[in-house]
């Protein structure tokens, strides 16, 4: 839905806001500019299951991808902080070991049902829950490593986070799967809205 084009009726419809005053309007704009963001963080959730199930339907390809070292390690730690980031902000446990013993085929199924939570979680959302202040486990740990104190950050800023680590990750393992010898996949954001947002593929 386009909102800048949306008419009045449409907007108030849609959004259960009254338009009885200037404040009104101002609270119904700002409301549809957290739905467009809403709905662009709900394309990256996709976007991202995709990608990361390219790269795995790559390594079965590759006999040699799917046993090296390099590529295990940078899928584990990448898929282990997906984890980590869900489970938080589902107020759940997680296990900053859970996949560290995990093997190739293994780790592609945690990361496959670990996608279908994340697709759940994004559906479930709200405008007003990105702005919520999510407190990180690992943060201030974190900032005494870096030498500065972190400040709160909110939902929308934390899922960035996600995606962002996720696609400089996957960008590592692509570029060890081109020094094993095979073609890595064209994971692309652009790539994937070019072919109509397809669904992600996985084995089992």
């Amino acid at each position: 839905m386009n909102w800048d084009r949306c008419s009045r009726a449409k907007k108030e419809e849609f959004l259960y806001l009254p338009l009885t005053s200037g404040d009104g309007i101002e609270n119904l704009l700002m409301r549809a500019r957290m739905m467009d963001t809403l709905s662009l963080f709900k394309d990256f959730a996709c976007y991202t299951e995709w990608a990361d199930a390219m790269v795995f339907s790559s390594i079965r390809k590759c006999p040699d991808a799917g046993n090296d070292e390099s590529v295990l390690a940078k899928l584990r730690h990448n898929h282990m902080v997906q984890h980590a980031f869900l489970n938080v902000f589902e107020q759940e446990f997680f296990d900053p070991e859970a996949t560290r013993s995990l093997d190739m085929a293994e780790l592609e199924q945690f990361a496959m049902k670990l996608h279908r939570r994340a697709a759940s979680y994004h559906e479930a959302l709200e405008p007003d829950m990105l702005d919520a202040v999510i407190e990180l486990p690992w943060a201030q740990q974190f900032g005494e490593k870096i030498g500065f104190e972190v400040r709160k950050t909110t939902l929308a800023e934390l899922l960035v986070q996600v995606f962002s680590h996720t696609t400089y990750h996957r960008g590592q393992a692509n570029a060890r799967l081109r020094e094993l010898g095979t073609a890595p996949p064209m994971t692309d954001f652009i790539v994937w809205v070019w072919a109509n947002k397809p669904v992600a593929s996985w084995q089992g």
